[in-house]
């Protein structure tokens, strides 16, 4: 019985190293370049009008959080929302992000848009809101998980003067 307590006494101290959480790596200028040039790869996908490499640049449970609309997630539901969001007529997008944030393998972007919205048959207008992307490291590639947005105009667009 004596040479069971050391035993138990390595077994618990393996086991309680083993559960606590080791800190999260730090989040600096490699993260938000990485971040940077995701969000500059979307930027360049939507104004492609190229639904399937937008929705390659989520997880494959991300979600879109579009205002006056329902949730899509994962990878299908994201690209069908961006193939009707772009027979709507969307282009010309510009974003903004003034704050890129982080801890280990999460985090957030947040900032304004400014785009194009020109349906068919209808008149064109000129958007702008605001915009939060949360983040995730999968194998070493940073990728959407959520991004929810709003414009600052009600869902017809700026009221007029």
């Amino acid at each position: 019985m004596r040479g069971l307590s050391p035993l138990i006494a390595i077994v618990m101290a393996v086991g309680f190293t083993a559960c606590s959480s080791s800190p999260a790596r730090p989040f600096g200028k490699p993260e938000t370049d990485s971040i940077n040039q995701l969000i500059a790869d979307f930027i360049g996908a939507y104004n492609a009008k190229d639904s399937t490499k937008v929705s390659r640049l989520f997880t494959d449970a991300g979600a879109v959080m579009p205002p006056n609309a329902s949730t899509m997630r994962g990878t299908e539901n994201v690209r069908e929302y961006y193939t009707k969001r772009f027979n709507l007529g969307a282009s010309a997008l510009e974003l903004d992000a003034q704050t890129i944030s982080g801890s280990g393998a999460l985090a957030f972007a947040s900032g304004d848009y400014r785009l194009n919205m020109a349906p068919a048959g209808g008149p064109a207008r000129r958007d702008r809101g605001k915009f939060i992307f949360i983040l995730r490291e999968l194998n070493g590639r940073w990728l959407f998980d959520h991004l929810m947005f709003s414009s600052d105009f009600g869902p017809d667009g700026p009221a007029s003067s």
